[in-house]
C-alpha cells in the first residue's frame, strides 16, 4: 500500500499480485473533472504514456499510468499478450481507485481507460464488465478482437481506436468494430507514422494526444468533482 494520496499532486501506486507488485503513478491536477487510467504492459510505452498524461492533466483530467506487468514479467512476450492476466490486474487497479474514492481519500471522479498495443483487449474487457464505472475508452493499436466477441458486444462505453499503417491489423479491427453497439470511431494516424511506436513520431504523438484528450473531454460527465 502506498502513502497518503496527494491532491493536488503525484503519488506512487503499488498494487499487489500473486507474482509481485505492479507499479503506477497517480497525478491529480488542482482543477479536475475526470480520471483516466493509462495502461501498458512493460516499460516500452512508458515514456509516451507519461507525455500523454501531461496533455490530459492540462485538460483537467487526472491520470494513473499503470504498468500491468511486474518487473520480472516484462521480458516475456507471452505475459504481455496474456489478456486474462492483464484484465485481472487492471480490474484490481480499478477496484483500488474506487475504494479510495469511496473512502474520501481522493475526489470522486468519472473514470476513463486508455491502452496501448497488447493492453487494448484487456481494457475493453474491463470496460465491458464495469460499464457503470467507465465513461470512455481509447485504444492505440492492438487487436481488439482478442478481447472476445462476448465483451465487444457488451461494451457500452464510447470507444476511440487509432489505426496505423498495418492494413491487416486495421482490417481485423474494422471487422471487430462491427460487433459493437456503443459509439465508436476509428482514426488513422497521419501518413508515414507507426501505431506501434508513437514516441518515435512527433506528428503521430501530437495527433494521438490531441484526439485522445478531446475524446475524454467530449464524453466525460458534466460534473466537476471536488476534493
Amino acid at each position: 500500500m502506498n502513502e497518503a494520496i496527494h491532491f493536488p499532486g503525484d503519488t506512487q501506486v503499488s498494487i499487489g499480485t500473486g507474482h509481485g507488485a505492479v507499479q503506477g503513478w497517480l497525478s491529480l491536477p488542482a482543477q479536475i473533472s475526470a480520471l483516466v487510467m493509462l495502461t501498458h504492459a512493460g516499460h516500452h510505452p512508458e515514456a509516451r504514456d507519461d507525455a500523454l498524461a501531461v496533455v490530459l492533466q492540462h485538460a483537467g483530467i487526472g491520470t494513473l499510468t499503470l504498468d500491468l506487468l511486474t518487473y520480472g514479467e516484462e521480458r516475456f512476450a507471452d505475459m504481455q499478450r496474456n489478456v486474462s492476466l492483464l484484465t485481472r490486474r487492471l480490474l484490481a487497479g480499478l477496484a483500488l481507485i474506487k475504494r479510495w474514492m469511496l473512502l474520501g481519500e481522493m475526489p470522486t471522479l468519472p473514470i476513463g481507460l486508455c491502452a496501448a498495443d497488447d493492453c487494448s483487449p484487456a481494457v475493453l474487457r474491463v470496460a465491458a464488465q464495469r460499464d457503470r464505472d467507465i465513461f470512455a475508452v481509447v485504444c492505440r493499436g492492438g487487436l481488439i478482437d482478442r478481447a472476445g466477441m462476448v465483451y465487444l458486444r457488451a461494451l457500452a462505453s464510447p470507444l476511440l481506436l487509432f489505426a496505423g499503417d498495418d492494413e491487416q491489423t486495421t482490417a481485423s479491427n474494422r471487422r471487430a468494430l462491427r460487433e459493437l453497439s456503443c459509439r465508436q470511431e476509428l482514426k488513422r494516424l497521419p501518413t508515414g507514422t507507426e501505431a506501434s511506436d508513437l514516441s518515435d513520431s512527433a506528428v503521430a504523438f501530437e495527433f494521438v494526444a490531441r484526439e485522445t484528450a478531446h475524446w475524454f473531454v467530449q464524453h466525460r460527465p458534466k460534473v466537476i468533482a471536488t476534493s
